[in-house]
């Protein structure tokens, strides 16, 4: 019986809990799609390489940059087929990275999960919204509730990356634990953008 390799797939997620959280629902859509995924950003090994950015602070911007170069760099080599760069720092200055990445295959911004499973030939599983695969260590997670901020504080770059401030439906946080909860998750961590705003 002749037995298929599985397709590859390495997302590197940098920043925040929040990001973590949007990698590890992506990473659940590929492994639904029948993926094998890691999230490991020393061995670039891998059929696809994407890149979960930070844009908040500068430090996060040069982290993020250089991590794009050096899978850049594994394509070079011929560690990997394509590179792709999502999140935070696509949806302030995705113009910028077009013009200074060309090796990039394909850039998309924090909120299109789906365009990317598009783009990997696969469809997007709606029957699954809330299942992660999970890289935090076994006891805990992250349950992520609301999403943006309506606060225009001059000092803070988040509006401009996350958007207006939405709530999650609770049935979707309720089943997203529930999920959690059967994983055998003993903590949960509600985080936000602006947690005191949820429901608002």
């Amino acid at each position: 019986m002749l037995v298929t390799k599985k397709e590859r797939i390495n997302l590197i997620s940098l920043g925040c809990s929040k990001n973590l959280v949007d990698s590890e629902l992506l990473m659940g859509q590929l492994l639904a799609n029948d993926y094998e995924v890691v999230c490991d950003d020393e061995n670039l090994n891998a059929d696809t390489l994407i890149v979960n950015t930070c844009g908040f602070i500068g430090d996060a911007k040069e982290e993020s940059v250089n991590t794009i170069l050096q899978c850049i760099e594994a394509k070079k080599r011929g560690m990997t087929k394509q590179v792709f760069v999502m999140g935070c720092m696509t949806e302030k200055y995705k113009d910028e990275m077009l013009e200074e990445l060309p090796e990039v295959d394909a850039f998309f911004g924090k909120f299109q999960g789906k365009d990317i499973v598009a783009r990997l030939g696969k469809n997007y599983k709606q029957d699954i919204i809330g299942v992660r695969m999970l890289t935090t260590p076994s006891h805990y997670a992250y349950l992520k509730i609301s999403e943006g901020c309506n606060r225009k504080c001059s000092f803070c770059a988040i509006p401009s990356m996350t958007g207006k401030h939405t709530s999650k439906p609770k049935e979707e946080i309720l089943q997203e634990a529930r999920f959690l909860a059967a994983k055998g998750v003993k903590e949960l961590l509600v985080i936000a953008q602006d947690l005191s705003s949820y429901g608002l």
